[in-house]
């Protein structure tokens, strides 16, 4: 009797032991399919399709001009992020970008966003539809840092899950920047000088094709 209530003790707590260490498991692999941090590298195409500008300056004869105008020429360009964030749930993500990337002719950003995205469904492991939108600021005109431009970029797009770390998405998104670009002045032939400057405003719409890999 005292043998057979021994076995029994030992079974019941080989039972629980294997319970407990499942549980460990099952626990490790969801940490494993759901990381707290990410960190990621994006590479976009960006095709700009509207301008609008405002320039006003003293002119090299002396007369004061004040120019707008809004343009549609299409003008190729690139740009390069890098993330680091945080999972806030399964399904969103904050995460801060900065890098480089064109704008128009000759206008360069580095800009610094943050990042808002939603994934569809609860699964981190399977593929995913992505909705998105950031905000943020950045430099434009490097010879006058305190000059900030502004952007703004709403989208979506897809996540293809590689493995338990990485993903692989693909997006497609509308930008706005808002910068403050050269003005130049046609019958002289040259950009106006700082000096004479008083006002260098420009929007710019573009549709960006990106492809990300994040971690």
């Amino acid at each position: 009797m005292g043998a057979k209530v021994l076995l029994s003790g030992i079974m019941l707590a080989a039972s629980v032991f294997s319970a407990g260490a499942r549980d460990v498991v099952d626990g490790a692999s969801a940490v494993r399919a759901f990381p707290r941090f990410t960190f990621g590298v994006e590479s976009s195409y960006v095709l700009t399709f509207i301008n609008y500008s405002h320039f006003n300056y003293i002119s090299a004869d002396g007369d004061r001009r004040n120019e707008k105008y809004t343009t549609f020429n299409v003008f190729n360009n690139g740009q390069i992020l890098v993330h680091a964030g945080i999972n806030v749930s399964r399904c969103l993500n904050l995460s801060l970008y900065t890098g480089y990337g064109g704008v128009y002719w000759h206008e360069r950003l580095i800009p610094l966003s943050l990042r808002l995205s939603w994934y569809s469904g609860d699964d981190p492991m399977s593929d995913r539809w992505i909705l998105f939108c950031s905000g943020g600021t950045g430099f434009n005109d490097f010879d006058d840092p305190s000059k900030l431009s502004a952007e703004f970029k709403a989208g979506g797009g897809y996540r293809i899950s590689l493995n338990r770390i990485a993903k692989l998405d693909f997006i497609v998104a509308f930008q706005e920047t808002y910068t403050h670009p050269l003005a130049y002045e046609s019958d002289v032939g040259d950009y106006v000088p700082p000096e004479r400057l008083r006002r260098n405003d420009s929007w710019f719409g573009a549709l960006t094709f990106g492809i990300a890999l994040v971690f």
